[in-house]
Parts: C-alpha cells; structure tokens; sequence
C-alpha cells in the first residue's frame, strides 16, 4: 500500500473517530445544556410570578393593618355606646370650665342596622368670645378626616347652633346645640330615648 493511500485512509480513520466522539460525547452535553436552559427558563418564569404574588401580598397586608386602624378610628368617633359621663367630661375639660347640659336625647331619624344614630346635646356654659371659638375649633378637632382617612382623638362632634346672650362687657353665656353619633342597632338598644332630665348631667 502507498504512502498517499495510507494517508487517507488515516485521514477517513481520524474523521470517524471525531464523528464517533461527536455522537459519543458532544451531542448528549448540547441536548442537556439545550434542556438545562429550558428548566432556567422556567425557574425564571415561576420566580417572577413568585415574586409578583408576594408583592401583591405585601401590599394586602399593609391595607389589612391600615383597614384595622381605620377601624378604630371609625370605633373611637362613633361608638357602640352613648358613654354619657365620658361624653360631659370632654365637653367641660374643652370647655374650661362648669357645663349646665339641659337634653340629651336620642334622634333615631330612621336610622338603620348598620348606620350610626345621632344623639342630640344641649348646654349651656359661661364664656368669653374668644374661649368659645377656642372650644369649637378644639371640639372639630376631635376628629378629621382628608376624604379618605379618619383621624380621630375622640368621639364626633357636629355643631347644630350657638345661641349668645351677653352677661357682661367680656362674657356671654353659649347655648348650644350638637350631635354625636353612635353605632348602628346596638346603639338604640342602649342610648336613652327621649329626652334626659338635667339631673345629673351638670359638668
């Protein structure tokens, strides 16, 4: 046999070997890296969709601990009960001194199970012009709120009138009509109907 033959049949021997090694070795790693991408893929897919549902869940639970406070500030400006003394005690400490209430007195108007019923107040006390605007600025400022949150340090005051009868150059007498607010249902069962006698109810 001839050198030039013996040389291309070295060369076909080299070339089935590489093909050989190519099937043998190259091609199963390609296929498995071809399926370990596919698997990164995925994992990278179901991380993102973790991720979007824990973000979703953060923000859940920062509404559900907002929707509690907000709850207890709605409990604390109407609440499920009259609490007359507590009610005379911030009336007079806003007051700054002595509170003569002559009603306090159940409006049901038609309220319903789940919406708040007013209780009407009328009182009155000896002031100076300017110790009443400070007691009904201080009295709104029990709770506010922005339009979408309440805020509230005590119970809900709305002012229905303020009735002035001059006593001397610097102080007057304030009568005046207000309303509070209490929860629902269990509200009437427990407020008192009509209108309560002053007896016991001087600041």
């Amino acid at each position: 046999m001839r050198v030039r033959d013996r040389l291309v049949l070295a060369v076909i021997a080299a070339a089935l070997i590489a093909g050989a090694m190519w099937i043998l070795l190259v091609a199963p790693e390609r296929s498995q890296v071809s399926s370990l991408s596919t698997q990164i893929d995925t994992a990278r897919a179901a991380l993102v969709a973790a991720q979007s549902q824990l973000a979703s869940a953060r923000t859940a639970a920062a509404g559900y601990v907002d929707d509690v406070h907000q709850i207890a500030e709605v409990m604390k400006a109407i609440p499920p009960s009259p609490g007359e003394a507590a009610l005379i005690r911030t009336i007079t400490r806003l007051a700054g001194t002595k509170v003569d209430f002559h009603e306090l007195d159940v409006a049901n108007g038609g309220a319903t199970a789940a919406g708040p019923v007013s209780l009407g107040l009328t009182f009155t006390f000896n002031t100076s012009y300017h110790d009443l605007q400070n007691f009904l600025a201080a009295l709104d400022a029990l709770t506010t709120t922005d339009g979408s949150k309440v805020n509230a340090s005590d119970r809900l005051f709305t002012i229905g009138s303020v009735a002035l009868a001059p006593l001397s150059p610097t102080t007057t007498k304030a009568s005046v009509t207000a309303s509070v607010y209490l929860q629902g249902a269990a509200a009437v069962a427990t407020a008192p109907t009509g209108t309560t006698s002053p007896t016991g109810l001087t600041g």
